[in-house]
């Protein structure tokens, strides 16, 4: 098994960060790797900028302490299982985001995998994070 876990500080608001991430549905709006997402009951369904789609199962959703988890079903990574949580804490001087992965790969060789995807995923994540910066209402 395999973990990515990034933290980013913002001097907006937690309730202004929350505003951005905290939608399921528009994942697409800060990720910058994503072209388009949607929300179907508790399915995401994203298109990455290659083309790429894939589906995620949104497991928990709590708007009052600013988190929620979801869960790769399919998509172009080759994941056999992934959860994901991403939180936004206030702090004393605006708030923080914590996002975090636990995943473990399939194929014939998933340690390999797993090395290159915690840099990948990694990648994606951080990118989402100084995304929000720009974003989030001051």
């Amino acid at each position: 098994m395999a973990s990515v876990s990034v933290r980013q500080e913002y001097s907006q608001s937690a309730e202004s960060v929350w505003a951005v991430v905290g939608d399921p549905a528009g994942a697409a709006n800060w990720i910058p790797s994503l072209e388009t997402s949607r929300l179907e009951d508790d399915v995401r369904h994203v298109v990455f900028t290659d083309g790429n789609p894939a589906r995620e199962r949104i497991v928990s959703h709590d708007d009052e302490n600013r988190t929620y988890t979801y869960e790769y079903i399919d998509g172009p990574l080759p994941l056999a299982k992934y959860t994901s949580t991403i939180r936004v804490d206030a702090t004393a001087t605006g708030s923080v985001i914590s996002w975090d992965a636990e995943f473990t790969a399939a194929g014939d060789d998933p340690a390999a995998l797993e090395s290159q995807l915690e840099t990948g995923i990694g990648e994606i994540y951080q990118g989402a994070l100084d995304e929000v910066a720009r974003v989030a209402a001051p």
